[in-house]
Parts: structure tokens; sequence; C-alpha cells
């Protein structure tokens, strides 16, 4: 069966969900968004896997209170069936610690999502840089 209008309209708030809670430190609520066992990529490197190791990765950026960032995302393709689905979208970050500049990151997402009790997930979320850097990349190993 194709994904329904409904569908991809869920599973681009789940991107607005998950853009919101990592921006706002809300570590329980970012980490339920994946399955209890999926894995987000980075530039080619795992940050974290499983549903502990993500709670913890947004947990240390609300303890340091650094970076503060804001992300937007856009231009959804959104392949599937009524169990499984593909996202690519690109995705830009701005720091907001002094101001806001120019994105210090610019990227594309390729994600592979499952439907769970009626609700979308994230299997894997795989972020590949296409232009800056990440403010966060060393961030899972400080505390």
């Amino acid at each position: 069966m194709a994904l329904t209008q409904q569908d991809k309209d869920d599973i681009v708030e789940l991107v607005a969900r998950y853009n919101w809670h990592i921006d706002h430190w809300e570590a329980e609520e970012w980490a339920d968004l994946f399955t209890e066992d999926g894995v987000l990529i980075a530039g080619g490197t795992e940050r974290c896997r499983g549903r502990a190791a993500r709670t913890e990765y947004v947990a240390v950026r609300r303890r340091t209170g650094k970076p503060k960032i804001r992300h937007w995302a856009g231009n959804f393709i959104i392949d599937g069936d009524g169990a499984t689905a593909r996202l690519r979208c690109y995705v830009k970050a701005y720091l907001i610690d002094d101001g806001l500049g120019a994105p210090y990151v610019m990227g594309e997402y390729d994600d592979t999502l499952t439907k769970i009790d009626g609700k979308w997930k994230f299997v894997e979320r795989r972020m590949t840089t296409a232009a800056g850097g990440s403010a966060t990349a060393n961030l899972a190993t400080k505390g």
C-alpha cells in the first residue's frame, strides 16, 4: 500500500518534532522519535544508537548549555508503503548563542522510517554535510 497524504504529513511532523526537541534539549522526547535501537549517523560517524545513548546525546547539551542551535529542514521527498518509508530532505542549522549569522552547516538527511503502533519513527537517521561543519560532532563524548 502506498503512503497516504496523512503518512507524509505525519513524517514531516516527525522531522519538526526532531528539530524542536533537540534544539530545546528535550532528551526523552527526542529519543522517543526513534525505534528502540534506532541510530543517528552524522558525517559518516555513528553518534548514538539505542534509546539510552540517544537520551545521553541530548542530555550532555542540556547539562553544558551549549551549543544553542536552531535547525530547519525542507524539500522533503518521502517514498514508501504503509509500514516503511524513506525520507530525504535538506537541513540547515544556525548557532544562536551570540545572535544570528549565516547557517553554520547545511546538509542532507537520508532516513529510514517505520510505523509502529500508528506512529512513524526513525530507524536510521543519516546526515551528510554539504557545507560547513557540525557544532556537536564531539559533544556526545563530553560531560
